[in-house]
């Protein structure tokens, strides 16, 4: 019947207050202490179950099951084998020390002695789930249980078959409810956002971004503590423009809430502004799909090579390893390319060393160092393609070192704390700007620290995200003109200044169907800024209604201030009921956004959605007597997607994407205003040999009034053209990797297009071919 979980504590606990000698309540009371995600307090009663009565094989297990759980595998297994001795017929025991055998890397080992469990009680839902060859009997055992449809549907996409993957994941987050009978409310939300996580990890495979970032936003608002959500939602940014800051700050997020694992940290998934990188045909930022079902002691090793026309160039390297109570992750990757024309060269080397370590099970600290070092040409995409300077170079180092920590009160409530200083010198070279003879040089260094605290309180009806940081930022920057054989060298300019930042959200849940977003966040900013700083207060509110099965529709509005951050990271929400609130745009700038949106699932092969929002925005900046001039802006953004899966390998896919963009003459960043169409139709086909392929074909159309670059006015200007992507991967057994063939622009259209986000460009006018090959070691 209904199982009151919290009840049954309450019960337990008296009941051990009456009687202290009862181990078997004692033992119970453990499991109930577990299921709450109270590890210290299972385990005392664990131990004190078995002091009561070390001879039963039931007080042994759960001892076992709570040791496991802290990561003490050796007492762990000890424990499962005294059990075992006590009573060889259960399964339960076996199922222990099969996963603790696992946890302490290995695997034949454990597989075996899950074996064993299965055999010893083949009706048993919950332990076949746990042995991939018995997933449709652990369904047919016990139809109301989620986990075998949810390993079910891992070892369909690391198999190649993602859309029968969606169908399995699908059918593991409607039973989720199934597991009231198990689980508090609060731990069945995080079973639900798992599940929400993996079901966007199936849909990014099949193409289906939109989802993607459906089910991330799904999975955060259900349980904003949930790691693999963030980590979900900063791999699925990665697909839209002006989405920098977002994406790094929500794997930010999830690397300060996970637990120990061996999810590999990319280097480059941790920085913004990757330019060429995004375009140059590489492919997808996650190494997700590689990570083992359980963790366990080891190494893994993950690579991946591009090569391409124009000289492109790419290689990433990744170790990572979990021992025990520690985990790590180094990497390196290196990017390079002659461009897709004169002096649009790119070439980039970063780095990163991420160490994790659990100090108890509710406590864990964790340091990362990042370097990155660059050198690159003119590489914005103007409208006309003569627009471009061929004497602009930029070279860039930088150096960021990271500490933070995560302590857990209970399952409920997190604290989380972070320290970042970082390092930068950056050398901007603008050759010919007034004739071959001349230029500005300007070489900067800057020195910043970053504290950043956060508090997550949940509860069954709101869960509250609370936080504050402070960000101080020194800079010197030197200028020098060159008009032939004149060279002026203007004084040294020096700033300082610092930015508190005050954040509070709620997500108010009075009903299972609805969640009403509150919050507001207030900056104040002094020091040697563009603007006279001061204080600001940004309201925000949202909600997420789902009315029926398969429908959500969302709305907000918010207030919102560019923000100085370090390495563009920040642990504050990056959206609002799905709409997000960091663009990357000029510092301080202020804006106020409004949007709505409905996503529908039409019998489980059929998805569509519609999304619009606009955007006033008023951006600061220097006229030429050095007065500050704020400037209007206003953005209308609107998509619509429909999503198909006619048949188990097969994904077909069409999206409308709109943008509008106008601008005040006081700042236009290169046009007044731009209308943009995007029409992509793509079509995927998946087949359980490994073989895959897609086909993508998108049509765009802009007009507009663009600046010229060499003199003082702006042009009308108008395209329409359709560009073609293919590409041809093939998995490797067991898992080893994937080989990728393709092709962008594959009919080497030409064609005049502004690009809005200068940091990230999507397309480029020149075919671009690749070959790209993944391998993964553990």
């Amino acid at each position: 019947a209904q199982f009151d979980i919290d009840g049954a504590r309450d019960s337990l606990e008296q009941a051990v207050t009456l009687d202290a000698a009862d181990a078997l309540a004692w033992a119970r009371l453990a499991e109930i202490r577990s299921a709450q995600g109270d590890l210290g307090g299972a385990l005392d009663a664990a131990e004190r179950a078995v002091a009561l009565e070390p001879n039963l094989s039931r007080t042994q297990t759960v001892l076992g099951f709570a040791y496991l759980t802290r990561i003490q595998t050796a007492d762990a297994i000890e424990a499962f084998r005294k059990a075992i001795d006590l009573d060889e017929d259960d399964p339960l025991p076996r199922l222990g020390l099969g996963l603790a055998r696992i946890r302490d890397g290995q695997l034949d080992e454990g597989t075996r002695e899950l074996e064993v469990a299965v055999s010893l009680d083949p009706a048993q839902a919950v332990v076949r789930s746990y042995v991939d060859r018995e997933f449709q009997v652990a369904k047919e055992s016990d139809p109301n249980d989620p986990t075998p449809w949810l390993y079910d549907a891992i070892a369909k996409q690391t198999t190649n078959r993602p859309v029968e993957a969606l169908d399995s994941l699908q059918q593991a987050i409607t039973l989720n409810d199934n597991r009231a009978v198990y689980r508090s409310r609060l731990l069945l939300d995080s079973d639900l956002a798992a599940r929400s996580a993996s079901l966007g990890r199936v849909y990014a495979d099949l193409g289906f971004q939109d989802l993607a970032l459906v089910e991330g936003w799904t999975s955060v608002n259900t349980d904003p503590s949930n790691f693999s959500a963030h980590r979900l939602l900063a791999d699925s940014y990665a697909s839209l423009p002006r989405h920098e800051i977002a994406r790094v700050s929500e794997l930010f997020q999830s690397q300060m809430l996970q637990p120990l694992n061996t999810t590999p940290i990319q280097p480059r998934l941790g920085e913004s502004n990757l330019f060429l990188i995004a375009a140059g045909g590489p492919g997808a930022l996650s190494f997700n799909e590689f990570n083992p079902l359980f963790n366990r002691n080891g190494l893994n090793l993950q690579a991946a090579g591009v090569l391409g026309n124009d000289g492109l160039g790419s290689g990433e390297a990744i170790v990572s390893g979990i021992f025990d109570r520690a985990s790590f992750s180094v990497g390196y990757s290196h990017f390079e390319t002659d461009g897709w024309r004169e002096k649009a060269f790119q070439e980039d080397d970063i780095a990163n060393v991420f160490v994790q370590t659990e100090l108890s099970s509710q406590t864990s600290v964790q340091a990362e160092y990042r370097y990155r070092s660059g050198e690159r040409g003119d590489l914005q995409q103007r409208f006309f393609q003569d627009q471009f300077l061929p004497g602009i170079r930029n070279d860039q180092e930088r150096n960021a070192v990271r500490v933070g920590g995560r302590h857990a009160f209970s399952p409920g409530s997190i604290l989380l704390a972070s320290f970042t200083h970082a390092e930068t010198d950056t050398t901007d070279i603008t050759g010919g700007f007034a004739g071959p003879d001349t230029s500005i040089d300007t070489i900067a260094d800057g020195k910043a620290n970053g504290f950043e605290s956060q508090y997550l309180a949940r509860s069954e009806h709101v869960d509250v995200t609370a936080g504050l940081g402070y960000f101080d930022i020194q800079s010197n920057i030197a200028n020098t003109i060159v008009f032939g054989p004149f060279v002026e060298e203007l004084p040294l300019v020096e700033s300082q200044y610092d930015h508190l930042n005050l954040y509070g959200y709620a997500n108010v849940k009075p009903r299972t169907d609805v969640v009403v977003t509150l919050g507001g966040s207030f900056d104040r900013l002094d020091g040697d800024l563009i603007g006279e700083g001061g204080e600001q207060f940004n309201p925000k509110v949202g909600v997420t209604w789902t009315p029926l099965s398969g429908t959500t529709i969302r709305a907000a509005a918010f207030r919102g201030l560019k923000r100085t951050l370090i390495t563009d990271q920040t642990l504050e929400p990056t959206q609002v009921a799905g709409f997000n609130q960091f663009f990357d745009e000029p510092n301080l700038t202020e804006s106020w956004r409004y949007g709505g949106a409905v996503d529908q699932k039409l019998g489980g092969h059929v998805f569509a959605g519609v999304e619009g929002s606009t955007r006033d925005l008023t951006v600061p900046s220097l006229d030429l007597d050095l007065m500050v001039v704020e400037a209007a802006w206003r953005e209308y953004l609107a998509r619509t997607y429909v999503f198909v899966t006619p048949h188990p390998y097969v994904a077909v896919r069409g999206q409308y994407i709109f943008e509008r963009f106008t601008r005040d003459d006081v700042l236009t960043f290169g046009f007044t205003d731009v209308d943009t169409h995007r029409v992509p139709l793509g079509v995927g086909y998946f087949h359980p040999s490994g073989l895959s392929t897609s086909l993508t074909a998108t049509y765009r159309h802009q007009t507009g009034d663009f600046e010229n670059l060499f003199f003082p006015e702006f042009t009308p200007g108008s395209s329409s053209f359709w560009l073609v992507d293919a590409a041809v991967n093939y998995r490797l057994p067991r898992r080893y990797g994937f080989v990728s063939f393709g092709a962008t622009n594959l009919f080497d259209e030409e064609f005049d297009y502004y690009e809005i986000d200068f940091n990230n460009p999507t397309i480029l006018p020149k075919r671009s071919v690749f070959v790209r090959v993944t391998i993964a070691v553990s």
